[in-house]
C-alpha cells in the first residue's frame, strides 16, 4: 500500500487523542514544568508568526540550531522528551507503544 500524505497538520498531530483519552480524565502536573512547556510554545509562536523572521532557509536553520547550540530544536526536544515525559501518567506509555496516536497518513513534508 502506498503511503498517503496530508497537509492537515492539526489533524495529524492530534490523531487518536479523542478516541483514546476520556474527556474528563485529568492529571496533576508540576507548575514549573507546565510553565516551561508554555514558554517553549510561546517562543515558537513568537518566531513563526512573523514572516520577516524567516526570510531565508538560513534564518530558519539558525533559529532551530542544534542540540549543541541551544537553539529552538534543543528547546523543543527538552520540552517534549524531558519535561512532558514527566507529566504523562505511566499508563500512557502503552498507548504510545501500541501506536494509538500514529496517524495513518504521513505529513506532507515526508513526501519525496
Amino acid at each position: 500500500m502506498e503511503n498517503e500524505y496530508t497537509d492537515n497538520i492539526v489533524e495529524h498531530a492530534f490523531y487518536g487523542i479523542d478516541e483514546n483519552i476520556p474527556a474528563d480524565r485529568t492529571t496533576v502536573v508540576n507548575l514549573r514544568d507546565l510553565m516551561k512547556v508554555h514558554a517553549t510554545l510561546a517562543e515558537l509562536i513568537q518566531f513563526f508568526h512573523q514572516p520577516l523572521h524567516m526570510q531565508s532557509l538560513e534564518d530558519v536553520e539558525k533559529y532551530l540550531g542544534t542540540f549543541e547550540t541551544n537553539g529552538a530544536y534543543k528547546l523543543m526536544s527538552l520540552a517534549h522528551h524531558d519535561i512532558m515525559s514527566r507529566m504523562l501518567p505511566s499508563d500512557m506509555e502503552a498507548l504510545f507503544e501500541g501506536s494509538a496516536f500514529e496517524a495513518p497518513n504521513s505529513p506532507h513534508y515526508f513526501e519525496e
